[in-house]
């Protein structure tokens, strides 16, 4: 399961803010607006490193939004089909926008963010797929969202770090890797495992 059972605590500790009068939707889409700016945080951030810090920030605040948004789904009992689009589909538009910005700042290389990018949302759709056949929602790691958010930050920090003092990253096989890349690469390498795991939920369920 990953980090993805925090959700549950984390509900309990913002769940005074479900009284605010906001419809669930409009939080779903204020988050993907969140993810937007961060992306754009993370494309300078070579030139203004302390825009990492203000990335950290606002990646909080899009998981902070992810999770109010359900909480006053559930309170108001505004619970539907039409939600579970709302809470799902948005959530994949953020996905693109944060990490395809990553992955086009100076600070990844491309091609490699664009494959994480690609895999992290078929992580997405194989949680999804299990709901779809019949089946449980698939939330076994190692990269869900939770995960991968929590570690993106603090992947981001040792980023900052790097950036401030201008420490000197070391070379793999000849080539010069950023902190971020080094994220991207446990994003590929993750996504494949937690695909293979959530399909051996799935096919357990099944049987």
């Amino acid at each position: 399961m990953g980090l993805y059972t925090l959700k549950f605590w984390y509900r309990k500790v913002i769940e005074p803010l479900a009284k605010l009068n906001v419809h669930p939707d409009f939080l779903a889409y204020l988050a993907v607006f969140v993810s937007l700016l961060t992306a754009v945080l993370y494309y300078f951030a070579d030139k203004y490193p302390y825009f990492l810090l203000i990335a950290m920030i606002l990646i909080l605040t899009r998981m902070t939004l992810n999770t109010l948004d359900g909480v006053i789904a559930i309170k108001r009992k505004l619970v539907s089909l039409k939600g579970e689009i709302m809470n799902a589909f948005p959530d994949r538009y953020s996905d693109i926008f944060l990490f395809g910005g990553i992955a086009f700042s100076p600070l990844c290389i491309t091609p490699l963010g664009l494959i994480a990018a690609i895999l992290i949302l078929l992580v997405s759709y194989s949680g999804m797929l299990g709901k779809a056949i019949g089946v449980n929602w698939q939330h076994n790691g190692p990269l869900g969202k939770v995960d991968r958010l929590l570690a993106l930050i603090l992947f981001t920090f040792i980023q900052f770090i790097v950036l401030v003092f201008k420490i000197n990253m070391p070379q793999i096989l000849g080539i010069s890797l950023s902190v971020l890349d080094i994220f991207m690469i446990w994003c590929i390498l993750g996504s494949q495992i937690t695909i293979f795991n959530r399909i051996s939920g799935m096919m357990k369920e099944i049987k």
